[in-house]
């Protein structure tokens, strides 16, 4: 049994975490504000520990003991871009600062995205030495929260995950997707040329997230910047780097007809948006936004992802060095989130 600490475990990820190590049988703590909602944490009976990554002071004490953290909190969207540094780049600076003060420091595993990396060319999914390229703010956060991390790779075993699209129990942010089929069998597709993508289901990713605590590779510290590395620091630049990744990279247009299988519809009807079309719509909702003060999810900044081409990468390393591979085939995992979010009255 290990002494874990979860941030970001009242999301739609870290909460499918804690119930795994629930389910493990490890002494789980996890960090919450004092704004967050935590009757489903109260619920498993696991014990919370009040604190905020932006004050610094809070998270030593919060750590102190622990096995393994797994740096889950992020910010995806916001009204000011700002932000997603103050959480991504800074809270993970805090993070890896409070486990390096440590006696013994655990280790460490932040989950980034797929974002940090930026978009793939069709064919080549991305693999973990491959320089980064993010193309928009949020993934840019992401890669400042790496870089962040490996300052202090010489003091604390730390590993990155860079998990792709990620669905399952609990995410809110494929409901229309899902609902968009179940009801009126539609599907939307952004662009008309060829694209691929990888896409993880939560329960998947959790498995990994375990397996890199217990035998993945640690980060180095980095010789430079990324984007300025000879080939032959670019093995360094992967080193502790794992992508969330199956062996399946289908369309976005696939996914739709996968949606319709699982829903038993003969024809699903994709309607692909080209990119004027995505900038539009998220100019709208950009505009939204700004009248409700409310942060909403295909705002400019999206667009920038959607309208860049593939998002796919591979999973090959984590296969062979930490043994994973998704323990269900990707229309079995989409079946089985269709049914959970039936019976939680979802769609």
């Amino acid at each position: 049994m290990a002494s874990v600490l979860v941030t970001g475990g009242s999301g739609f990820i870290g909460f499918n975490l804690v119930c795994k190590l629930v389910e493990r049988g490890d002494d789980v703590t996890v960090l919450v504000r004092s704004t967050s909602r935590v009757d489903k944490l109260r619920q498993l009976g696991v014990k919370l520990a009040e604190g905020d990554l932006l004050s610094p002071e809070l998270l030593a004490p919060a750590v102190r003991g622990k096995d393994v953290v797994y740096h889950v909190a992020g910010v995806t969207r916001t009204l000011n871009p700002r932000d997603l540094w103050k959480i991504n780049e800074l809270g993970v600076a805090h993070m890896a600062a409070a486990c390096a003060a440590q006696d013994r420091p655990p280790v460490l595993i932040v989950v980034s995205s797929l974002a940090a990396a930026g978009p793939s060319k069709f064919g080549q999914p991305r693999r973990e030495e491959d320089p980064p390229r993010p193309v928009s703010f949020y993934g840019r956060s992401k890669l400042a929260g790496e870089m962040a991390a490996r300052r202090y790779a010489g003091q604390v075993p730390i590993t990155v995950v860079r998990p792709p699209v990620v669905f399952g129990p609990h995410d809110p942010n494929s409901v229309p997707m899902f609902r968009s089929v179940y009801r009126w069998g539609v599907h939307l597709a952004p662009g008309w040329g060829r694209r691929q993508y990888s896409l993880i289901h939560a329960e998947d990713l959790v498995h990994l997230l375990i397996l890199a605590a217990e035998r993945g590779e640690r980060l180095e510290p980095l010789r430079g910047q990324p984007d300025k590395l000879s080939s032959a620091d670019l093995a360094q630049l992967g080193r502790g780097v794992y992508y969330a990744a199956g062996p399946e990279f289908p369309s976005w247009a696939e996914v739709g007809r996968l949606l319709g299988k699982v829903f038993g519809r003969n024809r699903v009807w994709i309607i692909r948006v080209a990119a004027p079309g995505v900038w539009m719509i998220a100019t709208c909702v950009e505009c939204l936004e700004r009248l409700r003060r409310k942060p909403m999810y295909l705002d400019w900044d999206k667009a920038r992802e959607i309208t860049s081409g593939s998002w796919a990468c591979s999973g090959r390393k984590a296969a062979e060095q930490l043994g994973f591979a998704p323990a269900f085939p990707l229309l079995e995992r989409l079946r089985q989130t269709a049914e959970w979010y039936r019976q939680a009255g979802w769609i």
